[in-house]
């Protein structure tokens, strides 16, 4: 996670502000920041069923390499409370 959070920070320190929202075509600040238009809510649902998915292959996949005895268990409670916290997430946010 740092490794990630480090990279956006340089990230955004290379890329600045948005261009055109900030600062005007001669680059002094505006008094108002221009609004931000809304973003795709398909867009955004498809990105978390993707990332949702993903996690059902990482979760319990990562749990069948313990090499124990009782792999599919363990898999299968990944499983479930992978879903669950999902729910739960989705829950919330309503």
């Amino acid at each position: 996670h740092i490794t990630g959070g480090v990279t956006a920070l340089f990230a955004t320190w290379v890329l600045g502000p948005r261009r055109g929202r900030f600062f005007d075509a001669q680059g002094e600040p505006l008094e108002v920041p221009k609004p931000f238009p809304g973003h795709s809510v398909a867009l955004q649902l498809l990105g978390t069923m993707v990332l949702w998915f993903g996690w059902f292959g990482f979760n319990p996949g990562s749990a069948l390499l313990l090499g124990g005895p009782n792999n599919g268990e363990i898999a299968a409670r990944a499983a479930v409370s992978t879903a669950l916290a999902g729910a739960a997430g989705g829950g919330s946010a309503l």
